[in-house]
């Protein structure tokens, strides 16, 4: 609340605007229906399991690519994706309004660990799986690409929230 109070200070309200306010979003979460309540807390875990679920699908689908490319070009192929994924998740948890500071503690150190897992995992069955050896460090790919999935989100969380 300190945020939006301290913005309607900037833009001009008097205080007793701010607090009628204040005290009107303040009503509305605690008169919101339980089932409303129910459907924001499952939003966040859709939102974590859709995220966990693509860093996967991703390393999959990177595997082509994690055997046949080195160096620059492997990793510019990593970070794209790390990014623009990333970006695609960084907006949609933007847009969960009832979000607290452990609820982003939690993302921003179980995502990008499980998807170092998930390179990890993949990288190192990848002879089990297509039976070609894995030229590639899977704990480096897997960091790199861990560190571009969370760029977005932590860029906005740094630099941009303080100007939305």
């Amino acid at each position: 609340m300190k945020n939006i109070k301290n913005r309607l200070i900037e833009k001009g309200w008097s205080k007793k605007d701010i607090i009628k306010t204040i005290n009107i979003i303040e009503k509305a979460k605690k008169n919101k229906h339980s089932k409303i309540k129910l459907l924001d807390k499952l939003v966040y875990w859709i939102s974590l399991a859709v995220a966990i679920g693509g860093n996967f699908i991703i390393a999959v689908a990177l595997m082509p690519e994690l055997i046949t490319l080195n160096g620059f070009q492997l990793y510019l192929v990593i970070i794209t994706l790390g990014i623009s994924f990333g970006l695609l998740f960084e907006i949609l948890i933007r847009t969960i309004e009832h979000l607290k500071t452990k609820h982003h503690i939690l993302l921003i150190t179980i995502i990008p660990i499980l998807a170092v897992i998930n390179f990890i995992i993949i990288l190192n069955n990848t002879k089990k799986l297509i039976g070609i050896e894995n030229p590639q460090n899977p704990i480096l790919v897997g960091i790199v690409y861990a560190i571009a999935f969370i760029l977005p989100y932590a860029v906005y969380q740094i630099f941009l929230k303080n100007k939305y």
